[in-house]
């Protein structure tokens, strides 16, 4: 996830009970107008909580338009001198924090940064995701460059509406990095998370294929040490259209999720979105967490959901509360098959 203020916020709040069965994978950027990079891994680390995770760098930020200071420690972290020593010496000084592996298109450097990994003696994340390329891929299984211990294969699909293009780019990488190690972790991640909802005036369940995904994985490879992934309820950022963006809360269910919107011509503000998200009958069937609660004490007050940041901050909580299965009697790990 990124290393922005919603998803931050969302993580922070996670009950620790939450916190003990998820581990997350933050995208570090520098944070919006801070003078200092720090200012970033302060609140990462804030919102670990003392539990670990990963901290990967967000590529599409390198050498960012920014005159901010922020940018340029931050691009100093790219530097690929010694393994991309700057970065796993970053990495040393924050406690629990889990390294990804950078991508480089020099051998030398891949095999120096692979044994600073191992030197660092945290495990080793391998984000591959889907349209952006990873040189040297394959070179990761050769046995002269053994990887570190526990190292985790991140499968990460990426974001579409479309299962089959999702489901044709995971099955060969699963097979390959399963066919070349099986003993291999692999976490097998995508998000369906709807792009629009002028659709929708009112309440609508939009469907999601997440977890259909790492069934069709699991009952493909059943042999396989598989773990479920997601984006957490996000999807790409975009640039905005134009015109007046309706107040809208969204209820996380285990496929799908609730939306309640307001209609653009009469918006009745967050309030009454809340309310109608709160007297639905999922919202019963949601386990507690912060997100629930902020639901329920949302009014026109300035108590709860205020704002669309606040709004996303509630739907990323109770999206990984309820998938982590934490306090929640729903049988994730039975999620039905499609062919």
């Amino acid at each position: 996830m990124k290393a922005a203020a919603a998803e931050i916020g969302a993580y922070r709040n996670l009950y620790p009970d939450v916190k003990q069965l998820t581990f997350p994978i933050f995208k570090a950027r520098p944070w919006q107008n801070a003078n200092s990079f720090q200012l970033t891994l302060d609140r990462v680390i804030d919102a670990a909580g003392g539990y670990p995770f990963g901290l990967a760098l967000d590529g599409s930020r390198f050498e960012h338009t920014n005159e901010k200071e922020a940018q340029v420690e931050f691009d100093a972290l790219f530097n690929q001198a010694n393994g991309f020593e700057a970065y796993y010496g970053t990495l040393a000084n924050i406690r629990g924090a889990v390294p990804v592996l950078l991508p480089t298109t020099s051998r030398a450097e891949l095999a120096r940064q692979i044994n600073n990994a191992d030197r660092l003696d945290r495990g080793l994340i391998v984000h591959q995701q889907r349209g952006i390329a990873f040189p040297h891929f394959t070179r990761l299984f050769a046995a002269r460059s053994p990887l570190p211990h526990d190292t985790v294969f991140v499968v990460d699909a990426g974001w579409s509406r479309d299962y089959q293009a999702l489901e044709a780019w995971t099955m060969p990488v699963v097979d390959r990095i399963n066919g070349a190690i099986p003993e291999a972790e692999i976490a097998v991640v995508s998000s369906s998370f709807p792009s629009s909802f002028r659709h929708i005036i009112g309440h609508s369940e939009e469907s999601g294929t997440e977890r259909v995904l790492f069934a069709t994985v699991r009952q493909r490879f059943n042999s396989a040490d598989l773990t479920y992934g997601d984006w957490g309820s996000t999807r790409p950022s975009t640039t905005g259209g134009g015109g007046k963006i309706p107040s809208r809360v969204d209820l996380p269910r285990p496929t799908s999720w609730d939306i309640f919107r307001s209609d653009p011509d009469n918006d009745l503000g967050f309030s009454e979105m809340a309310w109608q998200a709160s007297h639905y009958p999922s919202f019963q069937q949601t386990p507690s967490c912060w997100g629930k609660e902020m639901i329920s004490i949302t009014d026109d007050q300035g108590n709860g959901i205020q704002s669309r940041q606040s709004a996303a901050t509630v739907r990323l909580n109770i999206h990984m509360t309820l998938q982590s299965g934490a306090d929640s009697n729903l049988p994730l790990d039975e999620a039905p098959y499609q062919d």
